[in-house]
This record gives C-alpha cells, structure tokens and sequence, in this order.
C-alpha cells in the first residue's frame, strides 16, 4: 500500500512538472513571438520614417565681401580681407520619409574676416530650415540638405567703417556621411557651405553691399530616434 503511494506521488508529481514545464515554454514562445513581430513592425516602420539627431562641431573658414561705393582710404582696407577661421557647433533634427524631409535645428558660427592690421569675428545664432534627402547602404547614411537659414548676430568686434545687421538670411547646404554602430548611435563627418547676405548685411555712403561665405568641415555623432 506504501508502495502503491509512492509511485501515485509520483506520478502526480511528474504530471505537475510537465504541465509547468510545457506552461514555460509555450510562454517563452508566445513572447518570443510577439517580441519578433513588434521588430519587424519596428524595421518596417524604420524602413518609411526616420527621425535622426545630428550633434556637429567643427571648424568653419569665413569671409566677407564688401562692395564698395567710394574708394574713399578708410574704406580701401576692406578691398583686402582675408578669411578667418573659427569654431562652428549645433544640433539638427531631421525627419525622413522614404529618403526625404524636412531638417532644422540651432547652431553656433563664428564667423568674420581679417586685414593686414585686426582682426574681426561676427557671432552668430543660426536656425535653418532645409530639405532632406538621403539613403542607406548597410551601415552606412549618405544625407544632405539644402535651403535657407535665418540668423541672429549676438555679437560683433567693432568695425570704425560699417557694422553688419543683427540678422541674416542665407542659403546653405551640406553632405555628410555617418556609419552606424548599431541601429540607434553613429559617427559622422561632412562638409557645409554658406552663403550669408540675401537681405544684405550693411550699406552706407561708402558701402553698397556686404554679404559672406564660409566653408565648415565638422564631425559628430548620429542619433537614430
């Protein structure tokens, strides 16, 4: 009878075991089910829309052109500014839909131009407002964007001849390359031109017109939202 009991433990025993046991496992697959469609709804939705945050510095070579009405001697020195360099940094939030979209964001340039005697930097809080293209090859994002920006001056060295306006409209463009460490974290590099003076940046009885241009070269790091 004692006998008869133990094998009835046992049984039962074996029976509770399988059915957690199987109860585990079909868990373990219905989440690992949900788990792989919820990736792909993920890839596919990644595929369409992207939302990348581009954090950039690099270093920027400027310079600005001035259109003289006179070539009275105080303003003759402005005939032959040289470029300048300084630093450029900012943050660009790009949204991507199948290749192209729209790019904006806020930046810091240093911007300005030398003579033979001073030297002259032009502080700038820079918005663009651009347009998106770009494509993927493995790890690799090829983008770039394209269209204008406004900026606000905070800041200019003292110019005894004209000062420049406390804004700018401008028209810019870029082309970057980031390889991608993983699906959400990359490294960047690219190069960016722009044309500052559309709205003209200062006249006077001896200036007609001032506009600018610089050239950056920056990297970064590319994040995928």
């Amino acid at each position: 009878m004692r006998r008869l009991s133990i094998i009835s433990y046992l049984i039962l025993y074996s029976a509770f075991s399988a059915t957690v046991f199987s109860f585990t496992f079909s868990g373990d697959e219905y989440f690992k089910s949900h788990r792989n469609e919820a990736e792909k709804i993920i890839k596919k939705r990644n595929a369409l829309f992207n939302l990348n945050l581009d954090v950039q510095i690099g270093l920027g070579i400027s310079s600005v052109n001035y259109d003289l009405a006179t070539s009275d001697t105080s303003a003759n020195k402005l005939r032959n500014t040289t470029t300048k360099t300084g630093p450029s940094i900012g943050a660009v939030l790009s949204v991507d839909f199948l290749g192209y979209g729209f790019t904006t964001g806020i930046q810091y340039s240093n911007k300005g131009f030398e003579t033979s005697s001073s030297k002259t930097n032009l502080n700038y809080f820079n918005i663009p407002l651009l347009i998106y293209f770009g494509f993927e090859a493995g790890n690799i994002i090829i983008d770039g964007n394209l269209g204008p920006y406004f900026g606000l001056l905070l800041s200019q060295d003292k110019n005894e001849i004209i000062p420049v306006k406390n804004f700018d409209l401008g028209l810019t463009g870029n082309l970057q390359g980031a390889y991608m460490f993983n699906e959400y974290l990359g490294a960047l590099l690219g190069v960016k031109y722009e044309y500052g003076g559309l709205n003209n940046l200062g006249s006077n009885e001896k200036v007609k017109k001032i506009t600018s241009s610089t050239f950056n070269i920056y990297s970064g790091i590319k994040f995928r939202l």
